[in-house]
């Protein structure tokens, strides 16, 4: 029996007995490495097989390199005597300098860095070449809005929280609501329009009269048929000269400002100014917009108009202290946290960049008082801690600029009501009325003097919760009894439009829900 090759990856040592003369060997077989290893084993019953102390069917048995140091070749055999392996470490190889494409490995990584060095210089002349602007090369023109929308839900309302929830009758799930009064001039206290939009998307109006209560909204009454889902709606209305105008304003579904006017002297609906100069909204679901009148409350002498603050609950319309400048302003989100506003004096074709809001949520809705007495406008935002916020402007030029009452300046007041939803509609008739994170909506009764403005007390609408991100719409009405009420129109399950009323100064809210028809 000849010894069977090791097989460690070092020189192996050979018995110093040759197997057939027990003399010393005197040239030791050649070096292999990695032999193929063969072991023969003598045929025995399986289940008595033995080895290196493991017991088993033979298929259970792994044998792996190096081999056994004892093999029995059965009865009659001698044994075989493997003396233990020396493992004598191999010499190692000779280094030579390592190399890299041919070149010494230190001379081919100076090269590499040298070669780096040059890329970056290369690299920042090109960048300070190519980014400087040439002399006679405009600024690029911006015509979409890249702002990405919110995607938390209370941004969403109705059919964009979820498919099931659009509107298959009535008002849509989230419908714009805009009221305005329409005088004639002809000394009455007018009748009251509710713009709305309906669950087939179109934007329609109802009008409330003396005698015969809420009438149209249906086909006859479309206003649009463009306006994007859950578009907000704000109405202007006045009487200047005799003629009673209205302006409706919404977000069409291209994101764009639309202006639609109506007058009682032409009595068609037609493009406003505003329409052909592509200002475009948030690309959002729930969006800020409003337009305010400001001035000598809405035009003519003759126009009847609800109670207004200090002025002693009277309704007769008077320009005695008032601004001589008539017209309105316009504000509308144009980012997450970012309004522009617009300006239009009564008489000008077309409307006028004034500024830019920042840090205000341009989710939420926009509130304004600028139709009283004096020179100050209020406007009514959200920030982006979901705090309302009441800014108010003097335009009195003939009044001495201070630090505390700059002229021609907006101002922020010391008024912050906390916790309204982040979706909250705003709106002011005698009272100032926000939703808050508990869906209720919530009166404040508000003392206006510019930058010592005050909250003199507050009243819960106690009815109904609105739905999370409900628009409103709010003014004040005359009762029977001589008084005057206070009205709110908001939304509490979807496709409804709730009317609630109470008294003027006190008393309990009471409710109906407005007739709209389905087709």
């Amino acid at each position: 029996m000849s010894n069977q090759p090791r097989t460690s990856g070092f020189r192996e040592a050979i018995s110093p007995y040759d197997e057939q003369t027990h003399s010393t060997a005197s040239t030791p077989p050649s070096y292999q490495q990695w032999p193929e290893i063969t072991h023969s084993v003598s045929p025995q019953d399986p289940a008595n097989m033995s080895f290196a102390g493991k017991h088993g069917p033979i298929g259970d048995i792994s044998v792996s390199s190096p081999g056994l140091e004892s093999v029995w070749e059965g009865e009659g055999d001698k044994e075989v005597i493997v003396e233990p392996i020396t493992q004598i470490p191999a010499s190692p190889p000779e280094r030579k300098s390592a190399r890299i494409c041919g070149l010494k490995r230190g001379l081919f990584l100076l090269l590499l860095v040298a070669a780096l060095l040059g890329a970056i210089a290369l690299g920042v002349g090109l960048g300070v070449g190519l980014g400087t602007k040439r002399k006679n090369e405009s600024p690029a023109q911006v015509t979409t809005n890249t702002t990405t929308p919110g995607n938390s839900s209370d941004y969403l309302v109705g059919g964009a929280l979820d498919p099931a929830y659009y509107s298959l009758e009535g008002a849509f799930n989230g419908s714009g609501l805009a009221l305005a009064s329409q005088s004639f001039g002809s000394g009455e206290y007018g009748e009251l329009v509710l713009y709305f939009q309906h669950h087939s998307g179109s934007i329609r109006w109802q009008r409330l009269t003396p005698s015969n209560g809420w009438l149209g909204g249906s086909a006859s009454e479309v206003v649009a048929t463009d306006a994007k889902n859950s578009t907000p709606l704000s109405a202007v209305a006045y009487s200047l000269n005799g003629i009673s105008t209205w302006h409706l304003f919404y977000v069409d579904n291209s994101n764009r400002l639309r202006e639609k006017i109506n007058s009682n002297a032409t009595n068609i609906w037609e493009e406003g100014s505003l329409t052909g100069e592509n200002h475009l909204v948030l690309d959002a679901d729930q969006v800020g917009m409003q337009a305010c009148w400001y001035g000598n409350d809405y035009g003519d002498v003759d126009y009847k108009h609800s109670p207004l603050p200090n002025q002693d609950n009277s309704t007769a319309n008077s320009t005695t202290d008032s601004g001589t400048d008539v017209g309105m302003h316009l504000w509308y989100a144009s980012g997450d946290t970012t309004f522009q506003q617009l300006g239009w004096r009564h008489g000008d074709k077309n409307w006028t960049y004034q500024q830019e809001w920042d840090d205000k949520n341009g989710h939420a809705g926009v509130g304004c008082y600028s139709w009283g007495k004096g020179t100050t406008t209020y406007v009514m935002m959200v920030n982006s801690h979901n705090t309302a916020e009441i800014w108010w402007e003097d335009t009195n030029i003939n009044a001495t600029s201070t630090s505390a009452h700059p002229i021609n300046q907006w101002t922020n007041s010391s008024v912050a009501i906390n916790n309204v939803h982040p979706s909250t509609s705003l709106g002011y008739t005698n009272a100032f009325y926000a939703q808050g994170m508990d869906g209720w909506i919530t009166g404040h009764d508000m003392v206006w003097t510019s930058e010592n403005t005050t909250i003199n007390g507050s009243f819960k609408v106690d009815l109904r919760q609105g739905i999370p991100g409900t628009h409103l719409s709010v003014t004040t009405l005359p009762d029977q009894s001589g008084g005057d009420s206070l009205c709110v129109f908001y939304q509490t399950e979807g496709s409804d439009i709730m009317f609630a009323t109470r008294d003027l100064v006190q008393g309990a809210w009471t409710a109906a829900a407005l007739v709209v028809p389905g087709s």
